[in-house]
């Protein structure tokens, strides 16, 4: 028994730099993983800020097209001419509120 422990002895002490080798991958493997891990998890967060951004962005334009289709509405432009400018069609009396 005492010849099989010692030429395991002696592989370890020819393979010694090998196992370091391995060793050594195998710690950069890990550490590799762990910055894909932390770099998926941030990229994965830009993601659902952008898909945010987004749905604001086209919920802006839907409104935004609405408005720009309805300038034509003599409705709209009523309806805008009361509440910017304080104008109202002949007939109808106007009626100003104070706060106290």
């Amino acid at each position: 028994m005492t010849s099989k422990g010692n030429s395991l002895y002696i592989f370890f002490l020819r393979c010694w730099w090998a196992i370091l080798v391995i060793l050594l991958s195998y710690a950069l493997y890990l550490h590799g993983m762990h910055k894909k891990r932390q770099m998926h998890a941030s990229l994965k967060a830009k993601v659902e800020v952008l898909e945010n951004q987004l749905c604001a962005a086209l919920e802006k334009r839907e409104d935004l097209l609405l408005r720009i289709n309805s300038q034509s509405d003599p409705a709209w432009t009523e309806m805008l001419l009361k509440k910017h400018l304080g104008m109202v069609p002949s007939g109808q009396t106007k009626v100003y509120f104070e706060e106290q």
